[in-house]
């Protein structure tokens, strides 16, 4: 049995779902006809989404999460414009907890935001337990001390000219600069990763699905943008999704589904700092064609 039917009592025929999608949908002799599963059907909704009579029912998707749209939202783009650029990457925030009703709603809004193939594959952890955040940022920060000890004694080695530049040099000079900055702040009692911020989130997915790097950074740019919404403020923590690709013992206490791999990470919590000018960014090289 396949997965969508049509009530022919609403059914119009006017074959928008057609022209939407002709793999499972067919319009013979002005009669729209559907064949829907596993083999066509990528579960995008689109075809509930557009027919105007509401004749369409998609039996592996909930019928009742369809809400309409009376008139779309606007937005004017100068507006949108100001919100983009006064986004900033903050590091500093009240120790306020972030309501759970806040971060269910960021977590439930994500579930909109696009993947490829809508594939819908991003997994999310919160972190909001002090001890656990400790022990993600202690194995962070070990993984950037053993890292930046083994490449600067490969850059001696470069340098002495005992040993070829290796073409990633960049890469190993800045991973050395983590360890010194890590080992200063660590020194200090402060955490270099989360900077105590009240929730980490962390965004996972599948590395056999469609673009899973794609998928969890712009669901963590679509959650970004809509905690400022709330008062919230977040940056991200690339320093963790490095570790997690290859230090064991922080794969091990992330404990993800095998097969999955971090690829973005949020800190979030209501900013002490409030900045009072949106910042000056080099422009885009663009090429017209």
């Amino acid at each position: 049995m396949g997965w969508v039917s049509i009530d022919y009592d609403k059914c119009t025929d006017c074959g928008l779902c057609v022209l939407r999608c002709d793999r499972c949908f067919t319009q013979l002799k002005d009669t729209v006809t559907v064949q829907a599963d596993a083999n066509c059907c990528n579960l995008c909704g689109h075809c509930v989404s557009l027919c105007p009579t509401g004749a369409i029912v998609h039996s592996k998707m909930d019928m009742d999460n369809f809400p309409e749209i009376h008139e779309p939202v606007a937005f004017q783009p100068d507006e949108f414009i100001q919100f983009i650029r006064e986004r900033r990457s903050h590091r500093h925030f009240r120790s306020e907890r972030i309501p759970k009703k806040r971060l269910e709603q960021l977590i439930d809004a994500v579930r909109y935001a696009p993947t490829g193939s809508n594939d819908q594959n991003v997994e999310i952890i919160v972190v909001e337990n002090p001890e656990r955040m400790r022990r993600l940022s202690a194995l962070t920060v070990e993984h950037f001390v053993r890292a930046g000890v083994s490449y600067a004694e490969h850059l001696e080695r470069v340098r002495k000219g005992e040993e070829e530049a290796p073409d990633n040099v960049s890469m190993m000079e800045k991973v050395v600069k983590y360890r010194e900055r890590m080992l200063c702040a660590r020194k200090q009692g402060l955490d270099p990763i989360f900077y105590n911020a009240p929730a980490v989130i962390i965004f996972h997915a599948s590395i056999h699905g469609t673009t899973p790097r794609d998928n969890c950074v712009i669901a963590s740019t679509t959650m970004g943008l809509l905690a400022r919404t709330m008062g919230l403020e977040t940056t991200y923590i690339g320093l963790l999704e490095i570790a997690a690709r290859s230090y064991q013992p922080l794969i091990d206490e992330l404990s993800l589904p095998k097969g999955n791999q971090v690829f973005s990470v949020l800190i979030a919590g209501y900013p002490t700092l409030r900045y009072l000018r949106a910042i000056d960014r080099r422009p885009i090289k663009t090429r017209w064609e």
